[in-house]
């Protein structure tokens, strides 16, 4: 049996789809990075109110409370319910050929 006269085809047909699914996973990805940037930068904004006492505050403290905001917007990108992660793919969805998602 010549198994490489069948192949090709097989491979022109599924590469299109997963092309077409890598690159809707690469944008979901994507947009959740830009919606966890734009909550690191709301607790940024957060952090910079005067309500905290510069006596309590030092450089370490400050290290780690930006390390936390960074981890919490990786983590809550896409389960914080902002939408902006789904927003941004539904913008850009329809450049990569699809509206799958």
């Amino acid at each position: 049996m010549d198994v490489s006269s069948s192949s090709p085809k097989l491979l022109d047909i599924a590469a299109p789809e997963a092309v077409a699914a890598r690159q809707e996973k690469r944008l979901r990805e994507a947009a959740e990075g830009f919606e966890a940037l734009f909550m690191n930068e709301m607790l940024k904004s957060g952090r910079n109110t005067p309500f905290e006492s510069d006596m309590v505050e030092s450089s370490a403290t400050q290290s780690t409370r930006a390390m936390l905001d960074t981890k919490l917007s990786e983590v809550g990108a896409g389960k914080a319910g902002l939408g902006l992660g789904d927003a941004i793919y539904r913008q850009f969805a329809g450049h990569l050929g699809s509206t799958r998602g």
